[in-house]
């Protein structure tokens, strides 16, 4: 009798309302939960093994960044190349600053060049410490008739590479400068402003660049009428030039409607000399006139700008 009552106890429905599931219950979903850890096993080590083999790459990658070192710093090199070519060229006698590692160099016994200015076009590093500078020279050479009281005649610039060494206690070079060709020259950048058409196509825009650039380089009247409230800027002083003409111009709309504008200028100063520069200007219009806003460090490019930022007028 009582294994009949427990019989039927198990047998009865344990969905009802307000019953709890009875033991059997619980065991049969124990034991499909340990089939399905069972059979999901090989499944969750593929993924844990995947995690842990793109977290192990990551850290490579990061190792691999971490151990590569910066540029190194040239501008020590690069100095004291200039230095030493103008001081191998210009003079006619053995300087300490001249003497390369292993040898003297021979040296002219009169000083037949002279080199006026220097400029490093730049430096290669060859070995840890070891560079090759390239040097720019504006190079004279001597009158060889200009009797005892030398004058010297323009050669006009020509290049140098210098094989330079840092030995720890100073800057040595390795021998005497060598002479090479003129680096091939670059392609020019697109500008942003791409058509030098004139200004007169935007009413009043000329008119403020021109006013703007006479109070900017000649002092003729007051730069903070041409210029946005709160601008920075200020005027050239002293005015350089007593006259300025501008010989080119063009323009693109902003993207926020303003104006860039790039000019070209001819300014002459009391004398009667001249001298060609650029200006690249950002205007803005306020209460129907306009105002230059920036002076651009130079023209923007084309690169990175859409074509609602370049339209023509």
């Amino acid at each position: 009798m009582t294994a009949v009552r427990f019989t039927e106890l198990l047998r009865r429905d344990t969905s009802a309302a307000g019953r709890r599931p009875g033991p059997l219950l619980w065991i049969r979903a124990f034991q499909v939960m340990l089939w399905l850890l069972i059979l999901a096993g090989p499944v969750v080590a593929g993924v844990v093994a995947m995690q842990l083999a793109g977290l192990s790459d990551r850290i490579a990658v990061m190792g691999e960044r971490t151990l590569m070192e910066p540029p190194a710093d040239s501008a020590g090199a690069e100095g004291f190349a200039e230095l030493f070519v103008a001081a191998h060229l210009s003079s006619d006698e053995d300087t300490e600053l001249a003497a390369p590692l292993d040898a003297s160099p021979v040296r002219a016994d009169e000083q037949d060049w002279l080199a006026t200015r220097t400029v490093s076009l730049g430096a290669e590093e060859i070995a840890p410490g070891y560079f090759a500078v390239t040097v720019a020279v504006d190079l004279m050479a001597k009158d060889p008739h200009s009797g005892d009281q030398p004058s010297w005649l323009p050669v006009g610039a020509r290049f140098y590479t210098v094989g330079v060494m840092d030995t720890g206690s100073g800057w040595v070079a390795d021998g005497p400068p060598t002479l090479v060709a003129a680096p091939p020259g670059g392609t020019p950048p697109e500008l942003l402003v791409e058509r030098m058409d004139g200004l007169s196509d935007v009413p009043g825009l000329e008119e403020a660049v021109t006013r703007f650039l006479a109070a900017y380089l000649t002092g003729e009247g007051e730069l903070t009428r041409y210029t946005s409230p709160g601008s920075p800027l200020s005027a050239v002083q002293p005015p350089p030039f007593a006259a300025v003409e501008i010989v080119e111009a063009g323009s693109v709309v902003a993207s926020d409607g303003d104006r860039q504008v790039v000019a070209l200028v001819v300014g002459t100063d009391g004398s009667g000399r001249t001298q060609l520069l650029q200006y690249a200007l950002m205007l803005s219009e306020r209460d129907g006139r306009w105002e230059v806003a920036e002076l651009l460090p130079a023209p923007p490019l084309t690169t990175g700008t859409t074509a609602s930022e370049r339209r023509s007028p």
